[in-house]
């Protein structure tokens, strides 16, 4: 079949699909037609590019092992803590930091979980395994930290800057 006498694509995910395989196999033109697309629709690299959330969906499987009820709960109480954890901000900083704390939270909790059955497992091996838990635990609790520093050195809506030289001085009578 000719390029000409091929049928034309039937929707336009399918020809999505086609330039994104072209484009995986080296194709210099579709990588640019790629480009064009994703410049044209920034929701799609955005969602796609989300690093933070490929490793949410990542940690949601391990934990899950298939069952959809836990897949789907995990996935709304991610999605509380997200809340409870940012509020009504919408600041880069406190949006990254939510990340790695519901990341950091979701492996300790796994290492936790798996840390339970201690069953078949050798010395070193239990031992290799309290120290990844405890070194989750260390990144979980870094990530808290630095968000709690973050919060104090941004300004709130009503919020004074944190800094001495704006506080009025105190009479000494």
């Amino acid at each position: 079949m000719t390029e000409q006498s091929k049928p034309p694509f039937k929707t336009k995910q399918e020809a999505l699909d086609s330039v994104i395989k072209k484009a995986n196999a080296g194709n210099q033109r579709a990588l640019s037609t790629l480009r064009k697309f994703l410049d044209q629709e920034p929701q799609i690299w955005n969602e796609v590019g989300d690093i933070a959330k490929i490793a949410e969906t990542a940690w949601i499987k391990l934990i899950a092992k298939g069952d959809t009820l836990a897949q789907e709960s995990l996935k709304r109480k991610l999605a509380a803590l997200h809340q409870e954890i940012l509020g009504d901000s919408d600041h880069i900083f406190d949006q990254m930091m939510a990340d790695v704390i519901r990341a950091t939270w979701l492996e300790m909790h796994y290492l936790m979980s798996v840390d339970a059955d201690a069953t078949n497992r050798t010395a070193g091996q239990s031992t290799l395994m309290v120290k990844r838990l405890e070194s989750a635990q260390r990144r979980h609790m870094t990530a808290i930290k630095q968000y709690c520093q973050i919060k104090k050195m941004l300004p709130g809506e009503n919020r004074q800057p944190d800094l001495r030289i704006f506080r009025p001085r105190e009479d000494r009578a």
